[in-house]
Order: structure tokens, then C-alpha cells, then sequence
């Protein structure tokens, strides 16, 4: 027959398993950026009666667009919710439809973006953090046996107190694709080049 002491120490071993699997699980969750940048503005319908095909190729070695970096601690890497190439391709594609470009995939143009860079780095002491993010896509444009290749690279730091909010750390880096995408849709010589 069981005590009642025993039945407690029992219930007491199983609810400081349930408690750890628990406290286990939740601090297992793994964090993974949102990237859902703005289809940015584009100056005007310059591409208006051209057709081009368009692809998108993630070139990145790594999956991970977040690394924290804390003193004495293996390096915390966060990944996106889902691969950029397949978050940037629709938003590329309505930049160029907005700036008059026909998408079609049997067009003699193509447009094929190459992302190699898409990272931040959070360096995270014990009172305040200072990030860096690098985004680098290379556009290479093909229009009658011709290929125009250009590099786009955007640049960001930013430093606070305490630690990174990973919502803030979201923005910045949405706001930065969005910006690069622009500036590649806008481009006068990939214009000119397009055919």
C-alpha cells in the first residue's frame, strides 16, 4: 500500500518533469524572420512595350538572415520564415509591371536576380547591441545576344541599449530589399538596356 508521502514525492517528480519539458520546449522555439517588404514606388512607366522573362536565385550559402553574436555564446542564427527567392520574386515582378514591363516567360529578355548577401549581424554585449546588415543582389540583364550585369549592394548599422528587438531588426531589413528593388527597377542603364 502507498503512502500518502509516497503518492506526494511521485506527483512532485512528475510535475517537476512536466515543468521541465515544458520550460525545455519554450526556450527551443526557434525565432525565424518575417521578410514581407513593400513593393516599392517606381519613377514612371519607362519600361512600357518591352518584355522580359525574370527569375530570382537565392546564391547564399546559408539559410540564415539573422546572426547574434554574444560574448562567450555559440553564434544564435535565425533563418527567414521562408526562402528569399521565393519572397522577392513576386515582389520584384509587380515592380517591374508597375514600371510597364510585360513578364513572359518566353520573352527574348530576361532578367534573372542573383542574391549573394542578405544578413544581419547583431553584436550583443550586456547593456546594448550594435547591428550591421549587407544586402547584395546582382541583376543581369540579357536583351539581343547583349548581357548587362550589375551589382546593387545596400548597407545598414544601428546601435542600442539593452538588446535588438528581432520586430525592429524585421523592418529594417524589409525596408532595405524593398530600397534595393528600387533602385534596380529605377536603374537608368538596365532602362536603356532593356529592349
Amino acid at each position: 500500500m502507498h503512502t500518502i508521502a509516497h503518492i506526494k514525492a511521485q506527483l512532485n517528480k512528475l510535475a517537476a518533469g512536466l515543468t521541465l519539458v515544458l520550460l525545455t520546449a519554450c526556450a527551443n522555439t526557434t525565432n525565424k524572420m518575417v521578410i514581407a517588404p513593400q513593393t516599392p514606388v517606381v519613377k514612371s512607366n519607362f519600361h512600357a512595350m518591352k518584355t522580359a522573362q525574370l527569375t530570382v536565385t537565392d546564391m547564399r550559402a546559408n539559410s540564415h538572415v539573422v546572426a547574434i553574436h554574444r560574448e562567450g555564446k555559440a553564434i544564435e542564427l535565425i533563418p527567414a520564415h521562408d526562402h528569399l527567392d521565393t519572397v522577392l520574386t513576386p515582389l520584384l515582378k509587380q515592380a517591374f509591371i508597375n514600371s510597364g514591363l510585360t513578364i513572359n516567360n518566353n520573352a527574348m529578355n530576361s532578367i534573372a536576380l542573383f542574391i549573394n548577401t542578405a544578413e544581419v549581424d547583431v553584436y550583443q554585449s550586456l547593456m546594448k547591441y550594435h547591428t550591421t546588415s549587407q544586402l547584395t543582389l546582382t541583376a543581369k540583364v540579357s536583351a539581343k545576344e547583349q548581357t548587362l550585369t550589375k551589382t546593387f549592394k545596400n548597407k545598414g548599422s544601428s546601435e542600442g541599449v539593452l538588446s535588438a528587438d528581432l520586430a525592429v531588426l524585421e523592418r529594417n531589413l524589409n525596408q532595405q530589399i524593398s530600397d534595393t528593388i528600387a533602385l534596380i527597377v529605377n536603374d537608368s542603364e538596365i532602362q536603356q538596356f532593356l529592349k
